[in-house]
């Protein structure tokens, strides 16, 4: 199985290098690719940079090189959801754009015109991920639910508030992972996004602050989470067949 882990930033790829084999590494623009081997697994690594762009350019670029089987994206994200912390981990089942506005033309909210109103996570692979979580003792909460992406940081309330309104089920929302999974769904390849939560949303100063503060905290859970994936993802997906 080729599994290839994308991240937006360096610190979020440095738990998955520091205990990884580096065998090749290449870039493209701002793509940083790295073949890895992690306990007998192989990984492509992938560093895509920030925002929807550059990590459409990053998820494209592995799957045309690399054909993966599956895609994870681990990192930060901003808590949305009521009783989430620092530290706390979510899958996401649904991915929606948070500021894509076609409504004018009957779409509904977070809908790219002409392409779905929202992105489900792969069941198998949701099924991975469930029983990974029920198998291990976790050092973090952990739940599942809708991850918002957007072009933005997510520090201003009132604009948070908007957001909550709009998608009153979203747990946490990022600037990366639906221009992955879009992207990834052209070519049939399921995308799993495991994010942890580096600051809480709509909080001022106090957000910017958590995200600084936090980074490295979120970037070890998610990796963690990640690896415990990798480990069982065998193991569960092919088991019962």
């Amino acid at each position: 199985m080729r599994i290839a882990i994308i991240t937006a930033m360096e610190e979020e790829m440095a738990p998955f290098r520091s205990q990884s084999q580096i065998t090749a590494r290449t870039q493209v623009g701002k793509v940083i690719i790295e073949e890895a081997v992690y306990q007998g697994q192989s990984l492509i690594l992938v560093e895509s940079g920030i925002g929807k762009v550059n990590a459409a350019v990053a998820a494209t670029l592995v799957i045309e090189r690399y054909k993966p089987d599956v895609i994870i994206n681990s990192g930060s994200s901003g808590a949305f959801g009521a009783g989430l912390d620092v530290g706390d981990v979510i899958i996401a089942t649904q991915f929606i754009y948070g500021d894509v506005d076609a409504t004018c033309f009957g779409y509904e909210p977070g809908q790219v015109p002409q392409m779905p109103a929202k992105y489900e996570t792969d069941a198998d692979w949701l099924k991975v991920a469930r029983q990974t979580a029920a198998s291990a003792e976790l050092p973090y909460a952990l739940d599942f639910g809708l991850v918002l992406t957007l072009d933005s940081f997510m520090s201003e309330g009132e604009r948070v508030e908007g957001i909550r309104s709009t998608f009153p089920l979203v747990k946490v929302s990022d600037m990366e992972v639906l221009a992955i999974v879009q992207s990834a769904a052209q070519y049939g390849i399921p995308v799993l996004s495991v994010k942890a939560v580096s600051d809480i949303a709509g909080q001022g100063d106090v957000t910017a602050n958590s995200f600084d503060d936090n980074l490295d905290v979120a970037a070890d859970h998610a990796a963690h989470f990640t690896k415990l994936l990798v480990n069982s993802s065998k193991r569960f997906m092919y088991c019962d067949k």
